[in-house]
């Protein structure tokens, strides 16, 4: 989506609507210290909130990688709910951050142990 688009989703949200300010950050230590994370796998599963909230969820999305040593996302949100599910949210963003640091992680090892294993049957040639 365009910066254009995105102004063009505020402009276009209906009379009544309550627009959010969500940020979502991978801890840098834990989650991200490789910074490898698919920050916008993350965000749309964060952001799969309508069926919680009963109303229809508009949402745009930056990640902001380049200034800071956290990476993270900031996202508008836009819908007629009062109220966004903090908690769940924050829930949801944490387990899809450690499954994909566990996933990543496996994935790492196991290539490293198809390298060592070539190496080694390189040397017994």
């Amino acid at each position: 989506m365009s910066r254009l688009q995105a102004y063009e989703m505020i402009d276009q949200a209906d009379a009544g609507s309550t627009f959010f300010r969500v940020k979502i950050c991978p801890d840098p230590e834990k989650e991200d210290a490789k910074r490898d994370l698919l920050l916008r796998e993350i965000t749309a599963k964060t952001m799969a909130i309508a069926e919680k909230i009963g109303k229809p969820v508009t949402w745009v999305a930056a990640i902001h990688d380049d200034h800071t040593d956290k990476r993270h996302v900031h996202v508008l949100a836009i819908t007629k709910a009062r109220l966004l599910p903090a908690q769940a949210m924050i829930q949801t963003a944490t387990q899809a951050c450690r499954e994909q640091r566990k996933e990543l992680d496996l994935a790492r090892e196991q290539q490293q142990e198809r390298e060592q294993e070539g190496d080694e049957w390189e040397r017994e040639r």
